[in-house]
């Protein structure tokens, strides 16, 4: 399985993942297991990430919480 949708968005804004975790509020290795689909990420998370790339929640995780 290749770079999780989040994770391209993320490179394509040109961000880093310390960048996005520190803007939403997370430990950049929270934000590295979530991307790495190692993490569910929590609907708070989820929100808060979200909040810092844009999109919405369906075109990045899957209804478990997993990114996709």
């Amino acid at each position: 399985m290749g770079a999780s949708l989040l994770t391209l968005e993320r490179m394509k804004q040109g961000r880093t993942q310390k960048d996005v975790a520190k803007a939403a509020g997370l430990n950049a290795n929270v934000l590295s297991g979530i991307e790495r689909r190692k993490v569910v990420a929590s609907e708070a998370k989820r929100q808060a990430i979200l909040g810092v790339i844009g999109g919405r929640e369906a075109d990045f995780f899957e209804a478990s919480g997993l990114a996709k």
